[in-house]
């Protein structure tokens, strides 16, 4: 059976009634993106964080900008919405993980790490590495980077 075949059918879809094949490609992504993250939440729920909670503190830990980030920089950056950023600000402010400090105008602030933040991280790392490496393992270096590429494509049409 070939790939797009084997991804109609795990949806539960009879292949040979299916009128877009090349709509595997999103539906076997879109799976894909689910159970990984689905694997990643349960590994964070530990430490009482989801996924976009964590994700925004590696951040503003190992970003490019040591300085911090807006709230809308990390907000494109992670792709959650302004509302939802702001409730996860919110949150992790609240738990003494980030700050905001002031930035180059009254409406603006950047995003901060604290020192608890950082702690955090630390702590939950090697958790996320495992399973990071759990599943990708089956991976070899070149299927990433061809996987990767092609992902790349593939964003660079939905971001059109």
């Amino acid at each position: 059976m070939n790939a797009t075949a084997e991804v109609f059918r795990e949806l539960g879809f009879d292949p040979a009634k299916v009128k877009q094949p090349e709509a595997a490609v999103i539906y076997a992504l879109a799976r894909t993106c689910g159970l990984a993250l689905r694997r990643l939440s349960a590994a964070y729920r530990r430490f009482g964080l989801s996924a976009p909670a964590f994700n925004l503190l590696l951040l503003l830990e190992r970003g490019l900008n040591r300085e911090g980030c807006s709230q809308r920089e990390a907000g494109n950056r992670l792709v959650v919405s302004a509302s939802d950023m702001s409730g996860l600000v919110d949150r992790l402010e609240r738990r003494g993980l980030v700050r905001r400090q002031d930035g180059r105008d009254r409406r603006s602030y950047r995003l901060q790490l604290t020192p608890k933040g950082s702690a955090l991280v630390a702590e939950v790392w090697p958790h996320h590495a495992e399973v990071i490496g759990e599943m990708t393992a089956t991976l070899t270096a070149r299927d990433r980077d061809v996987l990767l590429g092609a992902l790349g494509r593939l964003r660079q049409v939905i971001e059109r």
